[in-house]
């Protein structure tokens, strides 16, 4: 049989169920059961999940993260984790990933779609200064960040023969068909499309 873990955040949560569905009975899927957050939380959990599941010895490994990396959720407008951090985790990370397994995948970041233009006109938190913005700057802006973030990081993890599913470009194709409500998280149109992405390119490497 062969083995599986994927790591990520609400998106994973999403699509995980419908990918162990299309790799089949004979691949075995590993995935925590809770949100993995933004990538340093990834890198903080790796060691603890991996005990938990009792140390499989897994043929690929799958992960995104970056949406939580990117909100503005602190009082001073500003992106969670700056792009240099970003890069220095994600790093770490794959460091992390190349001692467990030689197949692995780095997923882009999804973009955000209209409805973050709504939230932007009532997401803020108030600070001395006036009101400060809460999760983006609007869905041009949040979607100009991610691209910035998944250029660099797609850069160095290609440099690493770490292959890159371009988990973007998927959503990006038809972002009101493939998003809900809140413009972050897919729909089950979405969900479909993301789970065939990620399972065809886990296949490639098993």
């Amino acid at each position: 049989m062969k083995t599986v873990i994927l790591i990520g955040d609400s998106l994973r949560l999403c699509y995980q169920g419908r990918v162990a569905e299309l790799l089949g009975k004979d691949v075995k899927v590993y995935a925590p059961n809770e949100n993995c957050r933004y990538t340093k939380y990834a890198l903080w959990g790796m060691k603890m999940w991996m005990a938990g599941w009792g140390d499989p010895k897994p043929d690929v490994i799958h992960w995104n993260t970056g949406v939580w990396d990117l909100h503005r959720c602190t009082a001073d407008g500003e992106v969670f984790t700056p792009l240099p951090e970003y890069l220095e985790h994600n790093r770490r990370l794959a460091v992390q990933m190349e001692s467990y397994c030689k197949n692995l995948i780095w997923a882009t970041t999804t973009p955000g779609g209209r409805q973050l233009d709504e939230q932007k006109k009532t997401n803020y938190v108030m600070t001395e200064a006036g009101p400060q913005l809460f999760l983006c700057d609007g869905t041009d802006k949040w979607n100009a960040d991610i691209r910035q973030y998944n250029k660099a990081c797609a850069e160095m993890l290609s440099a690493r023969k770490i292959k890159i599913n371009d988990l973007y470009s998927v959503i990006a194709a038809d972002p009101d068909k493939y998003l809900c409500e809140d413009g972050i998280h897919p729909s089950a149109d979405g969900t479909e499309a993301l789970a065939q992405k990620v399972a065809d390119e886990i296949k490639k490497l098993l």
